[in-house]
């Protein structure tokens, strides 16, 4: 099969999209136990799948992929949408021609990765798309990760228990950002803040939107100083000049919600020993010192794998979809130029990799 790999050690730091590899490989065994083989229809590109193949995922402690050799491969990837092929002896759940997608959890479990045309997974990790979902394979593959982090930042705000009016969303204009913005579009209620580049203002708007704040321009802080204070800050950016804007525009008991923490970029390279540290210790002192100040401060996020029920409450029943900024052609050069603006976390959504020849991957995964 075809795939995007690694095999001699892992990339530098910056230049996954020039030295991954693109060619034949051997395809995944049969699956034994309570695994299942999959047919890859979609399958994203996020900034996280560019840091394993470079060994700074979280700074570079802790969270690596299966060290690649040449008897080994290492696939990129993580999220995808597919069809069940093959299922192994114990499966229960699932069976051969099941639609299905999820999120391998290559850092921990050393899972397989999707950049490829098949994938193996072990069957409590894939989720079953329920028969007559309106989504298709690009819009499944783009929203396992969402649910991660865009879901738990939005249970996380309590929209139903309370009544909030103001909600100002960093880092709006993203695939992750995009999909919170859709959740909270169907809140009546909720007066949402978008800050992002100028150029998506009119995407913004449409996704409910009430002002777009350039962050161009100046501060948003600075903008936002004569407007009334918001109860709730999403922070898909990080770091600390996020953060102390957030405090700024926040009311007296709000939230500020982070996916990121207090480094910007973390990811892109491999962290010093003391940077580590000084972040995540930085990162628990902001959480205590949240319950003893004017506002709280959490960080968001759940490891993989994503629970089938959280995937169906977020996704299929609300009808949130991330935004797809690019579908990727599942051909050498398009890869890797898609590889290259994901790593400049400027991609005004989420890059999907639709693996069928002929655009399969848009079809709706019910036809």
């Amino acid at each position: 099969m075809k795939a995007l790999f690694l095999k001699n050690g892992w990339c530098t730091p910056g230049t996954v999209a020039d030295t991954i590899l693109f060619g034949k490989i051997e395809p995944p065994p049969t699956p034994t136990k309570d695994y299942v083989l999959i047919d890859v229809k979609a399958t994203s590109i996020n900034v996280d799948d560019v840091a394993l193949c470079q060994d700074s995922a979280g700074g570079g402690w802790f969270f690596h992929g299966k060290t690649p050799t040449s008897a080994e491969p290492f696939i990129g990837g993580s999220e995808y949408a597919g069809v069940v092929r093959q299922v192994g002896p114990k499966v229960k759940r699932l069976k051969v021609g099941d639609v299905v997608c999820g999120v391998q959890d290559i850092a921990m479990s050393k899972s397989a990765g999707t950049w490829a045309e098949q994938t193996l997974a072990p069957e409590s990790h894939v989720i079953r798309i329920p028969d007559g979902c309106d989504i298709t394979f690009m819009e499944a593959a783009a929203s396992v990760v969402a649910v991660l982090l865009s879901g738990d930042m939005y249970q996380r705000a309590k929209l139903d228990e309370v009544s909030l009016k103001r909600c100002l969303v960093v880092g709006a204009s993203g695939g992750l950002g995009t999909f919170l913005m859709k959740l909270l579009q169907r809140h009546k209620n909720v007066n949402v803040v978008a800050v992002c580049s100028g150029k998506h203002s009119d995407k913004m708007k449409r996704l409910g939107a009430t002002e777009v704040v350039d962050y161009a321009h100046s501060p948003f802080e600075e903008q936002l100083k004569d407007q009334d204070s918001f109860d709730v800050v999403f922070d898909f950016v990080g770091g600390t000049d996020v953060e102390y804007g957030g405090r700024k525009v926040l009311k007296r008991g709000g939230k500020f919600i982070t996916g990121v923490g207090p480094r910007k970029a973390i990811g892109d390279r491999v962290l010093s020993c003391s940077e580590w540290y000084g972040w995540a210790f930085g990162l628990l002192w902001r959480i205590v010192r949240g319950c003893f100040v004017g506002h709280a401060y959490e960080m968001a996020g759940a490891m993989p794998p994503v629970k089938e029920d959280d995937f169906i409450r977020t996704v299929v029943d609300t009808g949130a979809r991330p935004e797809i900024a690019l579908e990727v052609s599942w051909e050498e050069d398009a890869l890797r130029e898609a590889i290259r603006k994901v790593a400049s976390r400027h991609t005004g959504g989420k890059f999907v990799i639709n693996m069928e020849p002929n655009g399969g991957g848009d079809e709706r995964v019910g036809e």
